[in-house]
């Protein structure tokens, strides 16, 4: 059994081996071979305990990611085992494993759904919005990258260190109408209670990405931008109805959401929408697979 430190993961495992994780993981979820159950939450009174398990016969790997959050801290680990065998292969912690995958899952949805990106705009500026635009820089180069935070200072300096970091241009947008004007890819990341996004109706042509909630008291968009959408794309549905207020109000009014593994398992087929939405919550096939790469990388299995 290995026991994987944040240095490690970090040293080991990087955005292209993520997407290609990504999509390995949720073509075999389309043909049956993979799944994953919905993130369960044990609350005490101080914490938040999640668990969320899935399986991969082609690995023959099952396990979970865990986590535990209270007010001030969260730590996260996978447990990676073997299913023949029943050996513990590995824990791993897994905060920037999480983070990688996050980035990585939705550059997936977008590479199938839209393609080559003209204009990006990013709005939100925290850990989590770093592999997002990471992820969209390792599947196109759009023309013009935009950032878009509440916070000027924090938005000035995301824009900052990840022009150091990519040495490419990236502009930072105090007006959030002005930073989503004649974006063709818009990735949300934010811990919003309240829809940062009131409506598109402006642009033709768009692919959104919703990264920032798992919970159902917030949310990132109003009812009209889903609505709206021609295609709604989720990772799991049944967990996406417990804990997404976009997605639990457009299917609670008649709306239908289509699962990510179709779309990987189909993908000519979901090619030719013009506005389309994916609503990302994690699911811990997500991050088996990703611990799976990661000790392949490291020559561990």
């Amino acid at each position: 059994m290995y026991y994987i430190t944040e240095r490690e993961v970090s040293a080991n495992f990087d955005m292209k081996t993520a997407i290609v994780a990504m999509n390995d993981c949720f073509e075999e979820y389309s043909k049956g071979s993979a799944g994953a159950d919905s993130r369960q939450r044990t609350f005490s009174d101080s914490s938040v305990l999640s668990t969320m398990p899935a399986f991969m016969n082609k690995y023959h790997i099952t396990g979970l990611k865990t986590y535990i959050g209270t007010k001030d801290n969260a730590r996260f680990v996978v447990l990676l085992f073997d299913t023949i065998t029943t050996e513990l292969l590995a824990v791993i912690e897994a905060n920037r494993l999480g983070q990688v995958r996050t980035g990585a899952v939705t550059a997936l949805a977008t590479s199938i759904l839209h393609g080559k990106i003209s204009t990006f705009t990013l709005v939100g500026s925290g850990f989590q919005a770093e592999t997002q635009l990471e992820g969209i820089l390792n599947i196109s180069n759009p023309e013009e990258v935009r950032v878009y935070s509440r916070t000027k200072e924090h938005g000035q300096d995301f824009a900052g260190r990840m022009v150091e970091r990519f040495g490419r241009k990236i502009v930072y947008f105090q007006d959030l109408r002005q930073a989503l004007d004649s974006a063709d890819v818009i990735s949300c990341i934010t811990s919003a209670h309240q829809p940062i996004i009131e409506g598109l109706s402006f642009l033709d042509s768009y692919h959104l990405n919703l990264v920032g909630s798992n919970v159902l008291s917030r949310r990132e968009v109003s009812e009209q931008v889903v609505d709206s959408a021609q295609l709604v794309v989720v990772e799991h549905l049944e967990q996406a109805l417990k804990e997404s207020s976009e997605i639990s109000d457009f299917v609670g009014k008649g709306g239908k959401a289509v699962e990510l593994k179709e779309v990987v398992g189909s993908k000519d087929k979901f090619k030719s929408f013009r506005k389309t939405i994916f609503k990302s919550m994690g699911i811990g096939l997500e991050d088996i697979v990703s611990a799976y790469y990661l000790l392949k990388k490291m020559d561990l299995l």
